[in-house]
């Protein structure tokens, strides 16, 4: 009867969460005491109620005082729609993210829904947090940029709980590989070969790269980056890439790493960055060594956001659709509450934007 793998407390809870799933428990009655628990699986009243902790953590019951516990109305079958989308984003107010909520609250607002905003900095414990808080929320659906997408996800049980409570769940930019759901992505390993593949094509062999291990849209980038140089025969020098992840970004690119930095680049003409704000980083980084992009090298990166138009030199990038990514996302969000079959699985091929950080390589 309870899973025999976990412990005591957190199997008795998953038995009574599938019972709340199922509508053996329903929206609004009472639920199976602590004293009927420990008959029920003899366990103590501490295991009883360590179990009844996670439901009430997770808003899956309510206590009332002197009375008992409950199952929250949010189960109800005849549940009312909020007209509240849930939107989980690892930023919120800079770089590519604002155009995709602008696009996501457009579609949303001129359908008469509301957005509530959560950010996890990248971070999967804020993460866990916030999509707690949202499971005791009544939303009707939610979109989710992913996080840390590259490496394993402990919040996993949380989305599977969304799915069970028929709440429709899209991801962009990114999407968990251990979940089949629906998804807005851009296709970075193309963004790798075509942003490979102009530095070759300007004459550049000795390239490296830079990119982010923790998020799956640089993992994707730099297989497209060998793909590309594989496909041309050119060698790939391993020890001069350059990784790095959210929480190490500005200690890899601050001016006391600067010797390593250009003791990486020493025998490379030209850099893949993983997008717009590590090349304007590099550039201020290698001009307070009177080095020039792209005389002494030259940069190719991702996003073709503002910041690729704005600075001293305008960044050659791939295209990121951005709010048009939004758009998608929320009129798909909208179309799965009105259709729990409906499917998205959609794929953006980018393209290359060329302006002025590639210099060509004469023989």
């Amino acid at each position: 009867m309870l899973n025999q793998n976990l412990p005591k407390y957190v199997a008795v809870a998953e038995w009574i969460k599938q019972n709340i799933y199922n509508n053996t428990y329903k929206a609004g009655e009472k639920l199976i005491s602590e004293n009927q628990l420990c008959e029920k699986f003899s366990i103590s009243r501490q295991t009883a109620r360590q179990a009844i902790a996670i439901l009430e953590k997770e808003g899956l019951v309510l206590k009332k005082q002197g009375s008992g516990t409950y199952v929250n109305h949010i189960f109800s079958e005849t549940k009312i729609p909020s007209k509240t989308i849930g939107l989980v984003t690892t930023y919120l107010d800079d770089y590519i993210f604002p155009g995709i909520i602008s696009g996501i609250e457009k579609v949303l607002s001129l359908n008469g829904y509301n957005t509530t905003l959560r950010l996890t900095r990248n971070k999967v414990n804020t993460e866990r947090e916030q999509l707690l808080s949202l499971l005791k929320s009544d939303i009707d659906g939610l979109i989710v940029e992913g996080t840390k997408s590259a490496l394993p996800n402990p919040n996993l049980d949380i989305y599977n709980q969304f799915e069970q409570r028929g709440i429709p769940v899209v991801f962009i930019n990114s999407h968990y590989a251990q979940l089949n759901c629906n998804y807005i992505v851009v296709d970075d390993e193309l963004g790798g070969e075509l942003a490979t593949r102009h530095l070759i094509e300007n004459g550049h062999q000795n390239i490296t790269g830079i990119f982010k291990y923790d998020d799956m849209q640089g993992n994707l980038r730099y297989k497209g980056f060998l793909t590309e140089m594989y496909k041309h025969n050119l060698s790939v020098d391993e020890s001069a890439i350059i990784w790095y992840s959210t929480e190490n970004m500005e200690q890899q690119f601050c001016l006391e790493n600067l010797p390593q930095l250009l003791k990486k680049f020493k025998s490379s003409t030209a850099i893949v960055c993983y997008n717009d704000q590590i090349a304007m980083k590099l550039i201020q980084l290698l001009a307070s060594n009177d080095l020039n992009v792209p005389h002494d090298l030259s940069l190719v990166s991702f996003d073709n956001s503002s910041l690729s138009q704005i600075g001293v030199v305008p960044l050659t990038s791939i295209t990121h659709p951005g709010k048009e990514l939004g758009k998608l996302a929320a009129e798909s969000i909208l179309s799965m509450i009105n259709n729990p079959h409906y499917e998205m699985k959609h794929t953006y091929h980018p393209e290359l934007i060329i302006r002025k950080s590639v210099a060509k390589l004469t023989k």
